[in-house]
């Protein structure tokens, strides 16, 4: 069972290993995510192209699973 943590944007990230989803507004308002295996690194998304808020956490979530990872951790960029 992965653990979907929903953080502040000023929050620290967990040591752990974990998938970090990554929550932005688009031009229009909408909220758009992306996410990454921080043992990876952080790819800086791809702008217009990346999934709602919604579908990214689902996204994310099953990640982690494939991954055997157990936390997925949810925060709001910084402006």
């Amino acid at each position: 069972m992965v653990k979907i943590a929903y953080l502040s944007p000023s929050s620290e990230l967990p040591v752990e290993r974990h998938v970090a989803v990554v929550i932005h507004r688009d031009n229009r308002g909408a909220e758009k995510g992306y996410f990454y295996d921080t043992a990876d690194g952080d790819s800086k998304g791809s702008g217009p192209f990346d999934w709602n808020m919604e579908e990214a956490v689902e996204r994310a979530e099953r990640f982690a699973t494939d991954k055997g990872l157990a936390l997925v951790t949810v925060r709001a960029q910084l402006p």
